[in-house]
């Protein structure tokens, strides 16, 4: 073990965020397995009493848009990560990895499960969070931080491990404000107006706010697993699900108001309008 903190450096409400953002990564490696391999692990947290760790573990840095440095790591026995790539490699085809493709592929689950941490961590505070790298590390030095300890088993492996939480992720996320909810967010009723108010009419449209919203040209969707994901390669083709002749929607804000379809215009993509249909 190397070094100290102290403990009044974390927020008040720093254990609360851990826990959530420790659950969320749960949650989420989880999923990113059951998505490569096809079989959902049973993953078991538990708070530390210890105020370290044990030695000789190997560490991954999982790094978020918030921070330069790591947010949290995670670790656990060089020999467990080993078997938890040589496993999701093998759901992939592959049966006989290099130790190169083993630490590649856990570099892969841990930056995935760390995208999606991000995304939950963006709903809960509505800002938006990414996730960045995830690093092989050396050993943290913080111990007053939050420790938990974490097992996970897969059926055919069992690997327990400890997440150790970076100080300054915690104070970024407590200053961070949550968006407001449903009830706050209402706008209060107004009472009916009275002979002395004159209501708002439609005005021209240069009296609008100057506003600038984000437009998307949608071509089309389509899902795949997280395993499918790893498999594409340049010339690989992925089919949405709309035919070549249906016309493009236009959204804003999540809503679709709008379709056409895909033309050229000086040298860019554009959009002509089309009638709605039927």
């Amino acid at each position: 073990m190397s070094g100290t903190s102290d403990q009044s450096q974390i927020p008040p409400d720093g254990g609360q965020i851990a826990t959530q953002t420790m659950d969320f990564w749960a949650e989420s490696l989880a999923g990113v397995l059951e998505s490569m391999t096809a079989n959902r692990p049973n993953i078991e947290v538990l708070a530390s009493t210890s105020s370290g760790w044990e030695e000789g573990f190997s560490w991954w840095g999982q790094r978020l848009s918030i921070l330069e440095q790591p947010s949290f790591w995670i670790g656990a026995p060089a020999e467990s990560w080993a078997a938890l790539g040589r496993l999701t490699l093998s759901a992939l085809g592959v049966d006989d990895p290099t130790d190169g493709d083993i630490e590649a592929t856990c570099r892969d689950v841990m930056a995935q499960t760390s995208a999606m941490v991000a995304s939950q961590l963006t709903r809960q505070f509505g800002t938006e969070i990414t996730g960045g790298d995830s690093i092989p590390s050396n050993q943290p030095d913080a111990v007053a931080t939050p420790v938990f300890k974490w097992s996970l088993d897969a059926g055919l492996i069992s690997m327990e491990g400890t997440a150790v939480w970076s100080e300054a992720f915690l104070s970024r996320c407590s200053a961070l404000t949550p968006p407001p909810t449903e009830e706050e967010s209402e706008p209060e009723e107004s009472s009916p107006a009275s002979d002395s108010e004159t209501p708002l009419s439609g005005g021209p449209a240069d009296s609008m706010p100057r506003l600038d919203l984000r437009v998307e040209f949608i071509l089309g969707r389509t899902a795949l697993p997280l395993r499918e994901i790893f498999k594409l390669n340049v010339g690989s083709v992925i089919e949405l699900d709309h035919s070549a002749i249906e016309p493009a929607e236009v959204v804003i804000h999540g809503r679709v108001l709008a379709r056409g379809q895909v033309v050229v215009v000086n040298g860019n993509y554009g959009l002509k309008i089309v009638p709605p249909q039927g």
